[in-house]
């Protein structure tokens, strides 16, 4: 039984010869666009399934068809092997328990992906895998959810007509069908003119991708019963070491519960490429709002049939595609073949979480063991996007309910894609409370919750548990300093504050814990004491007992316009000044200490401190008070010189050029004059 529309190459209605009336088991040979319109078609599709001999040419507009079809099999990816990814997924929805086996089979040239789940009759092939957007899968539980697997492989034969080939076999275990798709009609198929196959090759180079699309032709042959599908993908495009080592990357931290992936025998996916590293479990606890994670656009509603796997020819409902509106060139929507529930009953099977729909998998810590993994987001298991900038090595595996862009390539966000994001930052408190590991293996984790709240989760649930993780790894009285203000601000306050800095390592962990942290102005004002601001001369008249003021008076440049203040440490008893004062607040100078004040911090080796308002000296400092000998006129003089701002190079100069630092050189200096002789 057969049925022959064929199209030419400009997509009309020109007929092909028919094919052997003595092949019995071929149902179809012609226009791929042509079988397409079949299953569009109830009465044509009916009368195919019941295996008539002639068929009715269907009603639908050939040229908006072939357009639908062109956009669904050029633009579905954004890497060019990812179909082969949905032919393994599609495999893995079909696989049956107790251990679910995805075969995938790679040379040069060619691709096989073999299940032994459950298959497809004529009727599921013509109403389902031929239709775009027409699918049984389940939303948030089965993988392929767009239903189009099938035709985003075809982009290989617009890219590749010459060596492409697709050769389907599948079956219900009551019938088997074999499917084989080509970009242009070759020497051995039947029907065609030898000479107009001989020229087919060479008319394909240069043709519009519409041209291409109706060129693609088809053929449907009954074979004996089988169980189980196998899709072999033809093509030059198909280098077998790229294809396994993208096979790899893609699928390694697929879980093994719902398909065990071999790839030419081995295993992808059972944890053999990784080392070492803690592997969790997160149920999200909230469900995705109404309306927030429903399919995109492009994605159409779901048939009726998406409550289980893939339909036999015997049993399927007939899709409610075949008895909708023909599609009209001018019209802009979807074959009606796309229409199936409503978004709510898919939500509400999310919302019930059934089969994990709403378990994401974290993987922190270990190494890898290939090259190519690193730090990673995934969707069910499939590798979304890597971060080469992240040292460790942090797997996010997001549920299948968290959307994905039509390119498949990036995550979007939603409350799902929220909830998992906070999930694990919270698994992060937690594996770090576990270990007890130390303050500075704390920091770093800190470090690292940040660069992939940054890099990787696009900051989603950041600001809820900011805080929740500061508390959790930093500890109280934290403080975030540059790493440029580390050394300054330890040379001012002294080594004792060591434990209260945390210095970010990258951009972007500074750029999320800011917002969150106190920072070095909090720093100085839980630490030190101030009096209000004045000019550097109004201090050196007003203090004559503190020696070295004269000193910084003859370094600096304008000493009756440098506002400085003067500041010691607070005491050490009771409350810092960060637990009295609102966040945000100015800081207040405070008074001189009473002789009776309780010890206070001792000064660090740096006497001045340069801010973004004035500059800061200490009078509780030894080189303040009264300079003794060379160590100390140097550090007055190199702190005066960073605090104002003079290059690192210009003081590295001053000290091996310069006149010696003592006594009489800076008493014999006039105020602005460098010893160097150079620019004050």
């Amino acid at each position: 039984m057969h049925a022959h529309y064929g199209a030419g190459g400009d997509g009309g209605g020109s007929r092909r010869a028919a094919p052997p009336k003595g092949d019995a088991g071929l149902y179809f040979l012609g226009a791929l666009h042509e079988l397409v319109a079949i299953g569009l078609h109830r009465p044509a599709l009916d009368a195919l399934c019941a295996g008539q001999r002639d068929i009715a040419e269907p009603p639908i507009d050939r040229a908006y068809l072939i357009k639908i079809l062109d956009e669904e099999i050029s633009r579905q990816f954004g890497h060019p092997l990812r179909p082969l990814i949905e032919l393994v997924l599609n495999a893995a929805d079909a696989a049956r328990a107790p251990q679910p086996l995805v075969d995938v089979a790679v040379i040069d040239g060619r691709v096989d992906v073999s299940d032994t789940g459950a298959g497809m009759g004529l009727r599921a092939i013509l109403s389902r895998l031929l239709i775009p957007f027409a699918t049984d899968k389940r939303p948030g539980i089965d993988l392929g959810r767009f239903g189009v697997g099938f035709f985003s492989v075809l982009g290989l034969g617009l890219s590749d007509p010459e060596g492409f080939s697709l050769h389907l076999t599948t079956g219900d275990g009551i019938e088997g069908w074999a499917i084989r798709v080509v970009a242009w009609p070759s020497l051995g198929d039947a029907g065609v003119a030898p000479e107009r196959a001989a020229d087919e090759p060479e008319r394909a180079r240069g043709r519009a991708s519409p041209e291409l699309t109706a060129a693609l032709m088809c053929s449907v042959r009954r074979i004996a019963p089988l169980l189980g599908t196998r899709v072999r993908v033809t093509s030059s495009l198909l280098e077998a070491g790229a294809v396994r080592a993208y096979l790899r990357d893609a699928l390694h931290f697929f879980p093994a519960s719902r398909a065990l992936v071999l790839l030419d025998g081995a295993a992808v996916n059972d944890g053999r490429l990784i080392s070492g590293g803690r592997l969790v479990e997160e149920r999200i606890a909230a469900a995705p709002a109404a309306g927030a994670d429903d399919p995109p656009a492009e994605s159409g509603p779901r048939p009726a049939a998406a409550s289980g796997p893939r339909p036999a020819a015997a049993s399927g409902p007939r899709p409610a595609a075949a008895s909708g509106p023909r599609p009209a060139a001018a019209s802009g929507s979807r074959p009606a073949a796309a229409s199936g529930p409503p978004a709510e009953e898919a939500r509400a099977r999310l919302a019930e979480g059934r089969d994990g729909a709403l378990v994401a998998r974290f993987h922190v810590g270990g190494r890898a063991l290939l090259p190519s993994i690193s730090a990673a987001t995934f969707h069910a298991g499939v590798k979304v996007e890597a971060c080469l900038a992240l040292a460790e090595l942090a797997l996010i595996d997001f549920p299948a309910a968290v959307e994905l862009t039509e390119g498949r390539d990036a995550l979007k966000v939603g409350p799902a894609f929220t909830a998992a994001a906070t999930a694990f930052y919270r698994r992060l408190i937690q594996l770090a409370a576990e270990s007890g590991e130390g303050r500075r293996a704390r920091d770093r984790l800190a470090e690292m919750a940040a660069q992939i709240s940054a890099l990787m989760l696009q900051s989603a649930g950041w600001d809820e548990v900011a805080l929740e993780l500061a508390r959790a790894l930093l500890g109280p009285g934290r403080c975030m300093v540059n790493p440029e203000r580390r050394e300054a601000l330890l040379g001012f306050l002294g080594p004792s504050v060591a434990d209260r800095l945390f210095v970010p390592e990258s951009f972007w962990a500074e750029r999320e814990w800011q917002p969150h942290l106190p920072g070095e102005r909090e720093l100085l004002e839980d630490e030190l004491e101030f009096d209000p601001p004045e000019t550097l001369a109004a201090l050196a008249r007003r203090r004559g007992d503190l020696a070295g003021l004269p000193l910084l008076v003859a370094r600096a440049v304008s000493p009756h316009t440098t506002m400085v203040a003067l500041c010691r440490g607070r005491p050490q008893a009771g409350a810092g000044a960060a637990a009295r004062r609102a966040p945000g607040a100015l800081p207040s100078p405070g008074a001189l200490p009473s002789p009776d004040a309780p010890a206070r911090r001792p000064a660090g080796p740096l006497p001045c401190l340069g801010t973004r308002r004035l500059l800061l000296i200490r009078d509780d400092s030894a080189a303040v008070r009264r300079p003794a000998g060379w160590c100390d006129r140097y550090a007055l003089r190199a702190a005066f010189d960073r605090a104002s701002g003079v290059r690192e190079a210009d003081l590295e100069r001053d000290l091996i050029v310069g006149e010696p630092v003592d006594g009489a050189a800076c008493a014999a200096l006039r105020p602005g004059e460098r010893t160097s002789g150079g620019d004050p």
